[in-house]
């Protein structure tokens, strides 16, 4: 009987590792939701340097568009991701509109 009791607390023990283990995968940045981030962050930047803005209003917009795509990962708790959306967005824009980059730096 001690023995039965000692292999399921022994069962339970691993169980509830694994479980723990998963959750900690599943809360981590893996490097490929860092690179979809990254790939998001360079497409919000085309949407935005492929537009004409006739004021700098409609440049807000398109800029307020562009952080909200990065929202999610801020409420994702991911900083990493963020980040790498983030630096992906500027270098784009500076990259290929760096007459729009000197508008957003001000």
């Amino acid at each position: 009987m001690k023995k039965l009791l000692a292999i399921a607390l022994f069962a339970i023990g691993i169980v509830s590792c694994g479980n723990s283990v998963k959750e900690t995968e599943s809360t981590e940045e893996t490097a490929a939701m860092i690179e979809a981030a990254q790939i998001e962050g360079r497409g919000a930047a085309r949407r935005v340097i492929n537009r004409t803005f006739n004021d700098s209003l409609a440049l807000q917009g398109a800029v307020l568009e562009a952080n909200a795509a990065k929202s999610k990962y801020q409420m994702a708790n991911q900083p990493k991701c963020e980040a790498a959306f983030d630096s992906a967005f500027v270098a784009t824009i500076r990259t290929t509109r760096p007459d729009l980059a000197r508008q957003l730096e001000k």
